[in-house]
């Protein structure tokens, strides 16, 4: 093998697959990335990685003289790219070892054999469905921040992610606090169809994929894929039955506050610094056109601040978790947050106070007990 490639196309790619190498793993292939240099279309080189749940491959132009597939370890080969000069580089094989030049610089690096690495999954695309990038991009930022990190739980890893022939959806929660958006769009699907896919899969998507562009989507019993272009992702979706969240959505509110998004989320910030770095908790107490923000952390301090809001039912007083709070602000494209509740004791239901018509956002976030 012995090709040469534009450095930031190359640095450009090492870095997407990146992410994928494990930092753990009893398979010493997998700290490495695949790289297929081939003649056809004008020359090219196909570089893959794979931690077994979830397999990339992104394909860049280049100058080949001799075809071949060498293994090359991710960490290194990006750091050296990353400090080498805007210069094309080359990757030539030598015996056992892989030679990187670029300019008047020399690097000699350790490789294993194709024989080593996984084989790359393979799977026809025919069928496949279409979902703008714009859309799926929402969809992930709006819902992956809830998903749960419970290793004994391991379906709430996972984003839930419905689709029908007029709505997609994705809904996440890790049993505190749970996040649903829904967008009406036509999808050429003949059924219904509900996966679990693990996050890092669609937020990897979500990185390197064009910002006004389609990707195909196909889906089995087992696993996802994703196309656009050159760049191609596999996952395994996550087994097992995601839990009814439907039941766990409040939909019966005697009391309702509309505050302002922005107001909201500066004072949360300003609470947090003095609050519990375990629990963040906070105190939320609503009284007439006003809610009072306060935290009190032996140790640290306390703090507390006031801001208008349209509310007019009686006075309630609740504890929650600030860091959720700020989190479900952020994708809140209202300037304004409706929380909706009913007692001290059970979860809210936060939505825009102005909804689009064409999406539906919602969360659900649970108080934390006074004791906590």
């Amino acid at each position: 093998m012995k090709i040469s490639v534009v450095k930031n196309n190359f640095l450009h790619a090492v870095s997407a697959l990146s992410p994928i190498v494990p930092t753990k793993s009893t398979i010493p292939a997998l700290y490495n990335i695949l790289l297929e240099a081939s003649s056809d279309d004008g020359g090219s080189l196909k570089l893959i990685a794979t931690d077994l749940d979830i397999s990339l491959s992104q394909k860049i132009k280049a100058t080949v003289e001799q075809e071949g597939a060498i293994t090359i370890t991710a960490k290194k080969l990006g750091e050296i790219l990353r400090e080498l000069p805007d210069s094309p580089v080359g990757i030539e094989q030598v015996d056992e070892k892989v030679k990187i030049t670029c300019a008047k610089s020399n690097f000699i690096l350790p490789s294993l054999p194709r024989s080593d690495y996984p084989v790359f999954p393979t799977k026809s695309f025919e069928g496949a469905f279409k979902v703008s990038n714009q859309l799926l991009r929402k969809l992930v930022n709006a819902t992956s921040f809830a998903t749960g990190r419970d290793e004994e739980r391991q379906i709430l890893k996972g984003l839930l992610w419905e689709i029908k022939p007029d709505e997609m959806s994705m809904v996440s929660t890790n049993g505190h606090r749970l996040a649903k958006m829904s967008c009406l769009t036509e999808l050429k699907v003949d059924q219904a169809i509900n996966v679990v896919v693990p996050p890092k899969a669609l937020e990897i998507v979500e990185k390197l994929c064009t910002q006004d562009g389609e990707v195909e989507v196909v889906i089995d019993e087992n696993h996802l894929g994703i196309r656009e272009g050159d760049t191609v992702i596999f996952s395994r979706l996550i087994d097992g039955n995601y839990p009814n969240y439907e039941q766990v959505i409040p939909l019966h509110n005697k009391q309702i506050a509309i505050i302002d998004s922005e107001k909201m989320s500066e004072a949360l910030r300003r609470m947090l610094i003095l609050a519990n770095t375990v629990t963040h908790r906070v105190s939320l107490k609503f009284s007439e056109n006003s809610v009072n923000l306060s935290v009190r952390t032996e140790d640290l301090g306390e703090g507390e601040e006031t801001i208008d809001a349209d509310y007019q039912g009686d006075s309630l007083e609740i504890y929650f978790n600030g860091s959720y709070l700020i989190d479900m602000l952020k994708y809140n494209e209202s300037d304004q947050v409706k929380i909706c509740m009913q007692t001290s004791e059970s979860g809210i239901l936060a939505v825009p106070a102005v909804e689009n018509e064409k999406q539906r956002y919602l969360n659900v976030i649970m108080p934390l007990k006074v004791t906590e």
